[in-house]
């Protein structure tokens, strides 16, 4: 899968996108909630899962979940991976189409897992 990784921290995106690419899978980044959408937006590469960090200069997790409620540039599942763990983060989210939710840190089995769940969605 091609699965586009939303965070500000290049620490972050390197460690993720190691575990996928150990997967087989193909991660792209954005830094911040507004380049995903632009690089969503440009339709260069096709995105079969979105990995979206919560805390982002510019345009955070929830403001790009809303963006795209309105402006419809992705169909593709979105998972938030972050460390905002008390329930009204994660009903926040979930109440913005976010498909799935991932604590930080986490492990490659728990994010194989969340993944599985999508696949089995799309």
């Amino acid at each position: 899968m091609n699965i586009l990784i939303v965070d500000d921290s290049k620490a972050i995106f390197s460690m993720v996108s190691s575990m996928l690419e150990s997967g087989g899978h193909k991660a792209f980044w954005a830094e911040d909630g507004a380049k995903a959408r632009d690089f969503l937006k440009s339709g260069k590469q096709s995105i079969d899962v979105i990995l979206l960090d919560w805390n982002m200069p510019n345009m955070n997790g929830p403001e790009f979940l809303e963006a795209n409620i309105n402006e419809k540039f992705t169909t593709a599942p979105i998972i938030m991976m972050t460390t905002e763990n008390s329930p009204e983060f994660i009903k926040k989210a979930l109440s913005l189409n976010a498909a799935e939710y991932i604590m930080k840190p986490f492990t490659s089995d728990i994010l194989f897992n969340k993944l599985s769940l999508i696949e089995m969605m799309i």
